[in-house]
């Protein structure tokens, strides 16, 4: 090896000064994490040094782009990203004794994959933190920032403590976030390092951590951006139209959705206020079509939304129904679907029913087919038995039903996953949480480790004869199935269920008790 890669001291030094700016850096993993090369350098550009770093490695897969650090997590911006390059990556960073997590992104933003954990405390690494607040403040601001400047360090220090001390699974999007205010603040945007920091607060609150920052300033004059003076003149037209409304129950309603409108514009919340601007007009235009057919009657009955629902129709009641309906449907009518199982026809009819009538907010007709999408997939999942069932012996039948249990159970893993991605969107708003929809997709990547090998190797045991066959084939599933629980240990799973920061949901208690019944299967089969 020559002596490009980054070890022990000088991997330490060149990670603090990634705190304080980007750097390029380049990444070649070898067969053992002790052969591995990383590079950061302060000058070269990332591809430059990724060919230095290719002639010293011994492997041959390379990564390379920029890299900024906020306390202990690395975020990796590839211009050339690699598998498993965060795992990788901070196998390497503990070796060298400077644990890191890592989150690896691509060229826009949004985030590949990740490996984070509550990490032990390194009072070298961690006493950084507080020295790069400090230098995040321009050198050219005047004597007249001052004082804002050190009030918006403060609320960064206060931050990095009430992120630290944030469920795992919510520290990721509160970091990024996070990183996004310290860049606004080192380049002088001191508005939009308030703004970023007043919204990380109060997701901080939202999550009971009790984040004890100051509460931001107001915000700046909403004219001042071109989305809110947009917005303001839609307000402003939309006001003109309620008020050309007859008095009566309907003009009252609008008049309150108005109201919720200006004041999503004055504090900020554009995507919402957008939202709002779109459902009020059309309740708008509802009433005022009754009004011209002179029917009272159906003006009272008209569904022009309430104020809440106006600024986000999924907040309703039977909004939330509909969306818990799918989280919770949609994955097993996929599989039943791709695998061509149960009355297809039907169930795609009435899947293309359900989609539509929420997508159009008509919640309530879209439920109707509930009940009979539940009664299809039973029966889909009934017949799939009944058929791997059909013409085995009775002594294989325990294997069949566990290969079907586990698949089962992994559809419902599925659903239990975009139930939290649903609350972290709810959560997350506004446009300092851009990209927040792709964020939230690495959830989906802690499942992959809870793959289809233990299906595949249970189906070997239904088709192989009895003899010492079978009983190689029963040690590799064990050890499938010994792999899946271990994962179920980790930082991630133990925290998921009830610990989340979000909401209640079972995907390691899913998980557990289908592999207990495969493990109670693989014991007693003779």
């Amino acid at each position: 090896m020559g002596d490009t890669s980054l070890r022990g001291g000088e991997l330490k030094k060149m990670v603090k000064l990634s705190k304080k700016r980007a750097m390029s850096f380049a990444y070649c993993p070898a067969g053992s994490p002790q052969d591995d090369v990383f590079y950061i350098d302060r000058k070269k550009k990332p591809e430059v040094i990724g060919r230095e770093a290719r002639a010293e490695s011994e492997g041959t897969k390379l990564g390379f782009g920029t890299v900024e650090s906020t306390g202990r997590v690395m975020s990796l911006t590839c211009t050339r990203e690699l598998p498993q390059m965060a795992k990788k990556l901070k196998k390497y960073l503990k070796l060298e004794k400077c644990p890191m997590n890592v989150i690896v992104l691509d060229a826009d933003g949004n985030v590949l994959e990740e490996d984070i954990e509550d990490l032990p405390a390194d009072p070298e690494m961690d006493a950084d933190d507080a020295d790069v607040v400090e230098d995040a403040a321009p050198a050219e601001s005047g004597n007249d920032d001052a004082e804002r400047v050190d009030a918006l360090k403060a609320r960064a220090v206060a931050l990095q403590g009430a992120i630290k001390g944030a469920p795992s699974a919510a520290q990721a999007p509160l970091a990024k976030g996070y990183k996004s205010a310290i860049v606004a603040l080192k380049g002088g945007d001191l508005d939009t390092a308030d703004a970023t920091m007043g919204k990380l607060e109060q997701a901080i609150a939202k999550l009971g951590n009790g984040a004890e920052a100051a509460a931001p300033p107001p915000p700046p004059p909403p004219s001042a951006d071109p989305m809110a003076m947009k917005l303001q003149t839609a307000a402003t037209n939309l006001g003109k139209r309620i008020e050309g409304l007859q008095d009566g129950d309907g003009k009252t309603r609008l008049e309150t959705a108005h109201a919720a409108l200006l004041t999503q514009i004055e504090s900020g919340d554009f995507a919402k206020a957008a939202a709002t601007a779109k459902a009020l007009g059309e309740a708008i235009t509802k009433v005022s079509a009754a009004q011209t057919k002179a029917a009272p009657s159906e003006e009272a009955a008209s569904p022009e939304p309430t104020s809440e629902q106006a600024a986000d129709p999924n907040a309703s009641e039977d909004g939330q129904a509909w969306n818990a309906a799918r989280a919770r449907l949609e994955p097993a009518v996929m599989n039943l679907l791709e695998r061509n199982m149960g009355d297809v026809s039907k169930m795609r009819a009435a899947w293309a029913f359900f989609t539509e009538k929420g997508d159009t907010g008509a919640f309530v007709d879209g439920m109707k087919v509930v009940p009979g999408l539940e009664k299809l997939i039973a029966e889909g999942e009934a017949a799939e038995q009944t058929d791997a069932e059909k013409d085995i012996p009775a002594d294989v039948v325990p294997f069949v039903r566990a290969r079907l249990g586990w698949s089962k159970a992994r559809t419902q893993l599925q659903s239990e996953m975009m139930k939290l991605q649903n609350a972290i969107l709810a959560v997350c708003q506004g446009e300092e949480f851009a990209g927040m929809a792709n964020d939230t997709k690495a959830l989906f990547s802690y499942l992959e480790s809870l793959d289809d090998r233990l299906e595949a190797a249970l189906e070997a045991l239904v088709v192989e004869p009895d003899g010492a066959r079978r009983e190689t084939l029963k040690g590799d599933a064990r050890k499938v199935l010994a792999e899946y629980q271990s994962e179920l240990q980790t930082p991630f799973f133990k925290d998921v269920d009830a610990n989340n920061g979000f909401t209640t949901v079972s995907v390691t208690g899913t998980a557990t008790s289908a592999l207990a019944e495969v493990d109670a299967v693989l014991a007693k089969a003779a």
